[in-house]
């Protein structure tokens, strides 16, 4: 270790937080105590729900100050504050967007007890600043400080956080530009081919018990150029009633899958006072417990990924004051954005025109985790309208969650749980299982929300929101079982259009296929199913893909690999990581003469939501194969693409993995890794990597491990907290997340989840008094 690095490492240490003894801080009302345990997570007693909201933002600043403050930063478009331009293109995408303007409505509509809530929680992060024995060691290495907001100011600056959340979780707005830029290049029926309509499942998979569709209307004639912002977000969560396990009472499990993140985006803590008690998951800007449980009931959530963003394409004046509305000229309103930037004395300006829709978009971002804005990558005018810039989740709902003492009153608090809409489950104690499908969804005058749609007439705007008693819901079905994976959640009958965009359903078909097969679970049994990766799409496809010929004895030795493989995607599997490679260059080899390297990247090779193409169009293109895909009709043309692009698979693993077949598995290639940014820096690296492992699964197994075709086979989205509550005994409960609970490199719980996170094992939940004092390393008094 190198002298500066040494020092590094030193000052690292100095700002671990105080976990032992007493601190009088400012702002508490009554003494609150703090126990640790093993795994570092806080068990927080306080005598009111005040000093419980302010004791949860004192403790996360003292873990995470430095994500927090860099994802506020980001959300609210300030981000080059930190790292100069580096951060400029960034903050103008999300400053167009206008996040920082959502938070600011956001926050004005917030009634008494929220601002309660969230002053408190933010005046606990604020008395950390006074606390901290030292600033974070990535200030040191940046040569910053710790900056926010005071007062009412944060409460604003902090809502932003969430409205970022909702945006990461919101669809559909790239893929209706997506759609229509295909849609102009290939035609309107080859672009049908590319998005194919996501299939109704049997009841048993589908969790909400409504069930819809909406006519469609499309306006291709009146559209032009139009670029894409791919995303890339899914989950798991089931529940089985106690006809299905062991015990006799509910299991529930959960597994939302998001962005690789060192640290990980949630922070466990355990929560309590006589007005609310829970355990579980929470975000660093947010009081309350995300996913959790209580003494008496548990819940879970997935991203429902309906469509709750409409583009609109504008007409507007040349000096872009006046937009036209019904053959009338209204005025726009101009933002005048001011970006100050680290190194630069004057700002970045960026003037946001915003229409009666929204403001006019003109960047767009592709990539996962090397996001990348494109300036002026949209060519017409197009105005954003987002459920997210008006409505989000009232603070108060993640209390009134935990305070629920039926299905019912669970139900009523998730009310308030407006964007981003979510599938919650729930399990309590009584025996009951249910599911609730949450969020805004926009009423359309007309259309379906997949294309962009005229903004100068009154044709397709949006009258209202799906009724909250309409969205789809289920309590104590006759299976005994509740299963959501982001798929098409409703049967074709429902009234109303949640989306068109839903994931492919092979996930929840999975999870159905392993609960059914089983007659009475255990939290064995759900942990098999967490790290499932079964793929149902390389039981069709592979198949297929077997019929071709090989065309000499280098393609037969691979081929042969394939023969009799059940579609599992362990990481030690040769098949597999055949399957995924040659798949990779069958992609390539049909769609990049059709689509061009440009539209070929937004729509496959780096697309961030879903792998659409391979799993939803590749096995009818290979069933019925067309020159208009293969170049020949047949399966001549189909069979000599095949060959193809099989070559290019074995000359990428030759080279990658060696000449040895047999050698080749999918984990070498497929890896998760836990890396820090500031890891680039040489001497830095080993401080900041929590760990680099190999991973099964892909975007369609349990275990859900999404990667970008063009940008390499890393796990980009991944399981970012497990856990299985146990109705039967809350103390069974297990979990875990991916990394650690701190963000302090030196900190013994910087990396000690990721051998647990991998092997696919937990660490307990204790939950009564008496479990937490067992359990109990460090105990930490916070005195007014």
């Amino acid at each position: 270790m190198t002298e500066w690095a040494q020092m590094i490492q030193e000052r690292a240490e100095a700002a671990l937080p105080p976990v032992e003894g007493e601190l009088q801080v400012d702002g508490l009302q009554r003494p609150v105590e703090v126990i640790r345990d093993r795994w570092g997570v806080p068990h927080v007693y306080a005598e009111n729900l005040h000093d419980l909201s302010f004791a949860q933002g004192f403790l996360i600043a003292s873990e995470r100050l430095f994500q927090l403050d860099f994802m506020l930063r980001l959300s609210n478009g300030r981000l080059a504050e930190l790292v100069g331009d580096l951060g400029v293109h960034l903050d103008r995408f999300f400053r167009t967007v206008g996040f920082n303007r959502a938070a600011a409505r956001i926050a004005a509509g917030y009634d008494e007890r929220d601002l309660d809530l969230v002053r408190a929680n933010t005046a606990g992060l604020r008395a950390w600043l006074d606390h901290m024995p030292a600033k974070p060691v990535e200030y040191e290495i940046l040569g910053v400080d710790p900056t926010f907001p005071e007062g009412d100011e944060l409460v604003t600056y902090g809502a932003a956080g969430s409205v970022f959340m909702a945006w990461i979780l919101s669809t559909n707005w790239d893929a209706e530009l997506l759609r229509f830029e295909i849609a102009q290049k290939l035609g309107y029926e080859l672009m049908l081919e590319l998005f194919p309509a996501v299939a109704t499942d049997p009841a048993v998979v589908v969790a909400g018990k409504l069930g819809g569709d909406a006519s469609a209307h499309r306006a291709l004639d009146i559209l032009k150029n139009a670029p894409l912002t791919p995303k890339g977000l899914g989950s798991n969560n089931w529940v089985v009633a106690g006809s299905r396990t062991v015990s006799g009472k509910p299991l529930l499990a959960n597994d939302p899958h998001l962005s690789v993140a060192v640290p990980s985006i949630w922070f466990e803590i355990h929560l309590s006072c006589p007005e609310y008690e829970a355990s579980g998951v929470s975000l660093p800007f947010s009081p309350g417990v995300v996913i959790g449980h209580t003494a008496r009931h548990a819940w879970g959530f997935t991203n429902v990924g309906g469509d709750t963003q409409d583009l609109y394409l504008e007409h507007l004046s040349e000096d872009r004051t006046q937009a036209l509305h019904n053959d009338a000229w209204e005025p726009t309103t101009i933002h005048r954005e001011e970006i100050h930037v680290r190194g630069r004395t004057e700002p970045e300006v960026v003037e946001v025109v915003e229409t009666r829709h929204g403001p006019v978009m003109d960047s767009y971002i592709i990539g996962v985790l090397s996001p990348q804005v494109i300036q002026g990558g949209i060519t017409e005018t197009f105005a954003l309208r987002w459920t997210g810039a008006e409505h989000a989740i009232k603070p108060d709902t993640l209390i009134r969650m935990g305070q629920a003492g039926t299905f019912q009153e669970f139900r009523e608090a998730v009310r308030t749980w407006e964007c981003p809409g979510q599938n919650m489950v729930y399990a309590d104690v009584d025996g009951h299982i249910g599911y609730q499908c949450t969020g805004l969804y926009p009423i359309r005058r007309k259309g379906d929300g997949t294309l962009p749609s005229p903004g100068w007439t009154d044709d397709h705007e949006w009258d209202g929101w799906v009724p909250f008693e309409d969205l789809p819901w289920s309590e104590d079905p006759d299976e005994g079982f509740l299963a959501t994976a982001n798929q098409k959640i409703h049967g074709d009958e429902y009234p109303y259009l949640i989306g068109k965009d839903f994931l492919p359903p092979y996930r929840a078909r999975r999870i159905s296929e392993l609960i059914t097969e089983t007659a009475k679970h255990s939290q064995e049994t759900f942990g098999r199913i967490h790290m499932d990766t079964m793929s149902i799409p390389a039981r069709e496809i592979v198949p297929l893909l077997l019929e071709v010929a090989p065309a000499d004895d280098r393609q037969k030795e691979v081929l042969h690999q394939l023969e009799g493989w059940d579609g599992d995607l362990a990481p030690d599997s040769t098949a597999a990581c055949i399957y995924e490679v040659w798949c990779k260059h069958i992609g390539a080899e049909i769609l990049l003469p059709k689509l061009g390297q440009e539209l070929f990247d937004h729509f496959h090779g780096r697309r961030q939501w879903t792998n659409g193409f391979q799993y939803q169009v590749l096995p009818s293109l290979l069933r019925f194969p067309t020159a208009t895909w293969f170049g020949a009709e047949g399966r001549e043309g189909r069979d000599e693409l095949l060959r193809r692009a099989l070559n290019r698979a074995i000359e990428e693993l030759t080279g990658s993995l060696g000449e040895d077949v047999s050698a080749w598995r999918w984990g070498a290639l497929h890896k998760v890794r836990f890396v820090h940014q500031l890891a680039m820096i040489p001497d830095l690296a080993e401080m900041f990597t929590p760990g680099i492992v190999d991973i099964g699964g892909d975007e369609q197994t349990v275990l859900a491990s999404l990667f970008e075709p063009g940008f390499g086979y890393d796990a980009e989205v991944v399981p970012s907290w497990r856990h299985i509550i146990d109705l039967s005994d809350i103390e069974a409960s297990v979990g875990v997340h991916t990394v650690g609970q701190s963000g302090h490199p030196a900190s013994p719980h910087f990396r000690d989840f990721v051998e647990l996170w991998s092997k696919g094992e937990y660490h307990p939940l204790p939950y009564s008094r008496a479990r937490v004092e067992e359990a109990a390393e460090h105990t930490l008094r916070l005195a007014p």
